[in-house]
């Protein structure tokens, strides 16, 4: 009896249905400007540098159509700069936002670049003086490039007056996750704004999303296989126990 009870148990954990893993989903920007040195040769870029020029503002825009598997929940993001660094040592801040969409323009238009490769800039800051002093977040206000001022993602301060290389990773919050969701779901597009005051150097930008499969529901022969076994374990018991009071 206990060789067929063990037997049953271990063909219904056999039967039970897998737990699939999840899905990591990774969107790159395409690079903007050949690898560079800064200042000196002291703070170089990289070969998949997405050029932060501290007089422009940018954004990014993602079509993620067909790439979120059918049925799969959203449970993490990330949004990662690789090999980020400061142009110079004076205080300097990127600003990071995302949108539901982002405008195209077919043609550049004054200070304005043509979309190319989902990536669009335009000049916010009205000085030529360099370093930059205006540091202010372009996307906060009324704009071309998008139609309102999305979610907050984070942004990046350097001000210790040395040149530092580091990757930046921004890893959403539930609020970031839902507003992403939201997007997602409004036609599958996204898209970022990135505004830096000053310059940065880097080695590209990611964006990572991770999915989690629909929960695995047993079949009904599986069920009522465990609830035979279970039955039989309980009837083994029950019959032991009367034997002892006997």
């Amino acid at each position: 009896m206990k060789k067929l009870l063990f037997g049953l148990a271990v063909l219904v954990v056999l039967s039970l249905p897998g737990v699939a893993s999840a899905d990591v989903i990774t969107f790159t920007a395409p690079p903007t400007a050949p690898d560079a040195a800064g200042n000196a040769g002291s703070n170089p870029g990289g070969p998949n540098q997405f050029d932060l020029d501290h007089y422009r503002a940018y954004t990014w825009q993602i079509n993620a159509a067909g790439q979120i598997p059918a049925g799969h929940t959203i449970t993490g993001a990330t949004l990662t700069f690789s090999s980020i660094t400061n142009w110079d040592t004076n205080p300097n801040t990127l600003f990071v936002r995302m949108f539901d969409s982002a405008n195209s323009f077919g043609s550049a238009s004054g200070t304005r670049t043509a979309t190319v490769n989902g990536i669009t800039s335009i000049r916010d800051v009205t000085s030529t003086s360099s370093p930059v002093t205006e540091i202010s977040d372009y996307f906060g206000g009324s704009n071309s490039l998008v139609n309102n001022t999305g979610t907050v993602i984070g942004q990046f301060s350097d001000t210790n007056g040395v040149y530092t290389t580091q990757n930046l990773i921004f890893t959403f919050n539930q609020t970031q996750l839902a507003a992403l969701v939201a997007y997602l779901n409004n036609g599958s597009n996204l898209a970022f704004g990135f505004d830096p005051d000053c310059h940065f150097w880097n080695n590209g930008i990611t964006f990572s999303i991770t999915t989690a499969p629909p929960a695995a529901v047993p079949e009904p022969a599986t069920m009522t296989l465990l609830g035979t076994g279970l039955a039989g374990l309980y009837y083994r018991r029950r019959r032991k126990q009367l034997q002892q009071q006997a």
